[in-house]
This record gives structure tokens, sequence and C-alpha cells, in this order.
């Protein structure tokens, strides 16, 4: 009876062999395949993080534009023009209007 038992067992794993490798292989393929995208992604990561040290870069002078015209003296100053030119336009179209 003891035999018996372990002929149904040894036949048992025997019959579950097959199938144990093919999910194994498809596991190794699987677990390859996720390593390589990660590899992808790092390397898109990497790539990420130098084009936007490179628009940080183009973009500096920009930026000191922006602040400097932003300094209320600057924005002073265009209103008293955008004044003159409104008063010059003005007096423009009245005397051309008489």
């Amino acid at each position: 009876m003891l035999a018996a038992g372990a002929a149904i067992i040894l036949i048992g794993l025997a019959a579950t062999v097959p199938r144990t490798l093919g999910v194994r292989r498809r596991a190794l393929r699987l677990q390859r395949t996720v390593q390589a995208l990660g590899y992808d992604l790092r390397a898109e990561l990497e790539l990420l993080a130098s084009r936007r040290e490179e628009a940080n870069e183009l973009l500096a002078p920009w930026r000191k534009v922006w602040r400097v015209a932003r300094h209320p003296l600057v924005l002073a100053a265009f209103r008293w023009y955008r004044r003159r030119r409104r008063r010059a336009h003005e007096r423009a179209s009245a005397a051309t209007q008489e």
C-alpha cells in the first residue's frame, strides 16, 4: 500500500512537471521583459532630467528679464510713456479735425 501511494505521488509529480516548466519559462521571460523595460524607463528619466536642465539653462536670461520688467519703476516708466503717447495722439487728432 505504501508503494502504491508513492507511485501515485510520483505519477502526479510527473504529470505536473511539463506545466511547471512552462510556467517557469514564462515567468523568466516576463522577468527579463520587466528588467529591460526598467532599463528603458531609467534611460528615459535621465533624458527627461537632462532636457529639464537644458530648458532651465535656456530660460535663465528670460527669468532675469522678467524679474527686471516687474520692477515698480519700470512699470511706472511704461505707464508714463503710454500716457504721454496717448496725449500726443489726442493732440494730433484734435489738430487734424480743426
